[in-house]
């Protein structure tokens, strides 16, 4: 049965403070804003009437599962930087818990790709955090209301001042702040990768880019190198093809009105998959590959 969605509509001021989501480095004056874009992109979902699964548009979901994973090899660099602000991820979220503001995330980043490589789903449960290792699971609870929902915490932001965590739609309608922007939580993690974990030194390279800087539906890549000399260009995708089955691409880019031939692997489907590349390639010996998305 086709389920119906509904449209909530905001006001103009709302409208006005409007959050660049998780990822991006924009800021908001409002801290009571909606957390994104204009009434038209707010679609809204109806929960099931006994208000313990909602009936989005694939059906019912249900909370994630806690429970220990590595961390993801991307989005777990040693410390980044936003707007001139170093963050320091941290080695495990173990007995980690906080109370701050919690904003949301919705359409606007739909099927892009988070920080950790996975693709944003703005109905699941999921949200985005500035230093906890990815991915975390952790038990956001609205003190004002006292309901609660599990996420499993895949994204970095939210970069705005005086923000805590920034959560999918999903878990911000069932917290019951969808229509307010902003919450009032506390955070509890309650499954974190733990210890330390080697770095390579360039993984600053092989993060996945930022949402804000992604086009809609964003493909996934890994790019082995990018040349002027078309003939060095294609000799390289010869050898890739000899150990890969994946597409092996090429794409003309003009760069500083330079025209350059760049050697992709891929569309990829998973971050995964792009880290199992990213080993092989490694091993091959193939330059400084990285990820990139178009």
């Amino acid at each position: 049965m086709q389920i119906k969605q509904t449209i909530q509509w905001v006001s103009a001021l709302a409208v006005l403070g409007v959050l660049s989501a998780c990822t991006t480095t924009g800021q908001r004056s409002d801290d009571d804003a909606p957390a994104y874009g204009s009434a038209a992109d707010r679609k809204i979902p109806d929960y099931a009437p006994d208000g313990s699964a909602s009936s989005f548009e694939d059906g019912p979901i249900s909370e994630p599962t806690p429970r220990v994973e590595e961390k993801s090899p991307f989005g777990n660099p040693p410390y980044y930087e936003v707007d001139g602000v170093v963050y320091h991820v941290l080695a495990s979220g173990n007995n980690y818990s906080e109370v701050g503001t919690a904003s949301w995330y919705g359409q606007k980043f739909h099927g892009r790709r988070t920080s950790s490589g996975e693709v944003y789903d703005m109905y699941q449960f999921t949200a985005a955090h500035k230093t906890l290792p990815l991915p975390s699971y952790a038990r956001v609870t609205n003190v004002d209301n006292g309901k609660s929902v599990v996420v499993k915490i895949n994204d970095r932001g939210p970069f705005v001042k005086n923000r805590l965590i920034d959560l999918s739609y999903a878990a911000a309608k069932k917290l019951g702040y969808d229509n307010h922007g902003t919450a009032r939580v506390e955070v509890r993690v309650l499954a974190s990768p733990g210890g330390s974990r080697k770095v390579p030194s360039s993984t600053g390279e092989l993060e996945i880019p930022p949402m804000d800087r992604q086009h809609d539906n964003a493909k996934l890549y890994v790019q082995v190198g990018a040349f002027s000399d078309e003939m060095r260009a294609d000799t390289l995708a010869s050898r890739l093809r000899e150990h890969f089955r994946q597409p092996i691409t090429l794409t003309p880019v003009n760069v500083n009105g330079q025209r350059l031939q760049r050697v992709r692997i891929g569309p990829l489907k998973s971050a995964r998959a792009a880290e199992a590349i990213l080993s092989q390639l490694k091993q091959y010996s193939f330059g400084s590959p990285r990820v990139v998305t178009d």
